[in-house]
């Protein structure tokens, strides 16, 4: 379930993010240096992202160290620091054509700024390949190079990006030349490193997702060393010194997790994972229709460690709701 709401939130914070881009880019190249970009464009644009995105729902993702909720004030500031900065470079790139990003475009200290068909065609292309590149940071808990995506999302990621690069060469008019498509590759991709690391610092102050992931390869190789138990399977004698056992085991794990959060947090986990080794869960408590008080986690402070770090299942929920507690 926590990898079904990871799909969701990148898909949500993707969808909100491109719009953004968009909007404040075409918004200001038409206001601000009266280039209105051909209505075609836009439409193969939303088509062209529209599809490539499908492959999304069997993305590889990983589970949440904490339970997650749905939080719209986590979501638009996500979405708002991927779309500004992709809006803010595809300004940049739109301001430097005419410094030798694109042939045949004068300085526009001579003749204004570009709005001829060749650099809508640029205008375009970067567009497209910015907005598709931007799922691979979107998805992505850490950096996007350490979350390798599905086989299927990059297929047709890149396969819309291909498309886009042969209708600005061979469909268009006034169409661009392989140099100037190489520029627009470039410059996309070192726009992603950057984007990436935009979100990074965001993660790093607002503690989105500051719980990181679960590294299930590291806990079956744990498991695999461990074994088996010479007590599974046999009939518990000692039920007291056994429930003390699995008691400070939980204990040793919760010291453990808390030394772990001392450690700078721009390490491996925090790149890689967004780890920043502040907990986003905290308890609270509400009134009960039968039985009183009773704590439930909520988002935005530390969770307390020992019980916490069992399982939050519905049947372990259900049994502290009836009063029962388990070792």
């Amino acid at each position: 379930s926590r990898k079904i709401f990871a799909r969701l939130f990148s898909y949500v914070s993707y969808r909100l993010a491109t719009t953004i881009q968009i909007l404040i880019y075409l918004s200001v190249l038409v206001y601000a240096f009266n280039c209105a970009l051909d209505p075609l464009y836009v439409i193969l644009l939303a088509l062209l992202n529209d599809v490539t995105l499908l492959p999304i729902a069997e993305d590889r993702q990983t589970a949440s160290a904490e339970p997650e909720n749905a939080n719209v004030g986590a979501l638009i500031g996500f979405s708002l620091v991927l779309g500004v900065s992709q809006g803010i470079a595809s300004l940049i790139f739109y301001l430097s054509m005419d410094r030798g990003l694109i042939e045949g475009i004068a300085s526009h200290d001579e003749v204004g700024y570009p709005t001829g068909v060749h650099a809508q065609n640029a205008i375009w292309l970067q567009v497209s390949i910015a907005a598709e590149f931007l799922i691979f940071s979107a998805r992505a808990p850490g950096l996007f190079f350490f979350s390798r995506p599905s086989t299927e999302l990059i297929c047709s990621t890149m396969l819309g990006n291909v498309i886009a690069t042969l209708l600005a060469v061979y469909a268009f008019e006034e169409p661009l030349d392989w140099s100037e498509v190489g520029t627009i590759w470039l410059f996309n991709a070192c726009v992603l490193f950057a984007v990436d690391g935009m979100k990074m610092v965001y993660k790093f102050i607002s503690n989105h997702n500051g719980a990181g992931i679960i590294d299930e390869q590291a806990i079956a190789a744990e498991d695999k060393a461990m074994g088996k138990p010479k007590e599974e399977g046999e009939p518990v004698t000692e039920f007291v010194k056994v429930v003390e056992r699995h008691r400070e085991s939980v204990k040793f794990l919760a010291g453990e997790a808390q030394r772990k959060s001392r450690r700078s947090t721009l390490s491996k986990s925090f790149i890689a994972a967004g780890n920043t080794g502040r907990p986003s869960m905290r308890r609270t408590s509400f009134k009960g229709s039968s039985s009183g008080r009773r704590s439930v986690l909520l988002a935005g402070q530390p969770a307390d460690t020992g019980d916490d770090l069992r399982k939050r299942t519905p049947a372990a929920f259900a049994r502290q709701n009836s009063g029962h507690t388990s070792p």
